[in-house]
């Protein structure tokens, strides 16, 4: 068997593997985007440049540096290997950078940290009696978030009224009337 089948049948199956993964999206990569990153932490979300969608573009620019050094340019075997490994590591680098892309753009989400509450206006929407528990909305992100209350000086404070988020422990937030 010649190397060119070889290179060709790696072609044929990059071409077929991404039309089959535009088709049906879930089969491109079944483990999904999560990973260990090198700090031991779960990392969900980015793509990992050993993933299904890059080793196929790398296959694919394989068998299509390989066919071309082979059968266009008529080269040795090793310039068109150097072709071929050349013609799929780039390949499968702008497939990685164009999806890292995508997703850094998309990744942005409604979550937040309870620390981002520290110093933001709320309104109070559910009264908090004198050293008791009510409830504040505020706007985060561009959505409107509620959180249970309580006053920081133990005292009273109206519903409608302005407060100013303090600190939050746990999921309480502690408040002062906004003067």
């Amino acid at each position: 068997m010649s190397i060119g089948i070889v290179y060709i049948g790696l072609l044929i199956a990059g071409v077929v593997y991404a039309i089959a993964s535009g088709f049906l999206g879930w089969i491109s990569d079944l483990a999904g985007d999560i990973h260990l990153d090198v700090t031991g932490h779960l990392a969900a979300g980015h793509m990992h440049p050993i993933s299904g969608p890059i080793v196929a573009t790398f296959v694919t620019g394989f068998g299509g540096g390989g066919t071309i050094g082979h059968y266009v340019l008529h080269w040795s075997l090793v310039p068109e290997l150097l072709l071929a490994v050349g013609s799929g590591l780039c390949l499968a680098f702008a497939a990685f950078v164009t999806l890292e892309l995508l997703f850094k753009q998309t990744e942005a989400g409604s979550e937040f940290g309870a620390d981002s509450l520290a110093d933001r206006d709320a309104e109070v929407i559910t009264a908090i009696p004198p050293s008791g528990t009510g409830e504040i909305a505020t706007i985060v992100r561009g959505q409107r978030e509620t959180t249970a209350a309580r006053a920081s000086d133990g005292q009273a404070i109206a519903k409608g009224q302005l407060v100013v988020i303090e600190r939050v422990t746990g999921s309480v937030a502690h408040v002062r009337a906004k003067r």
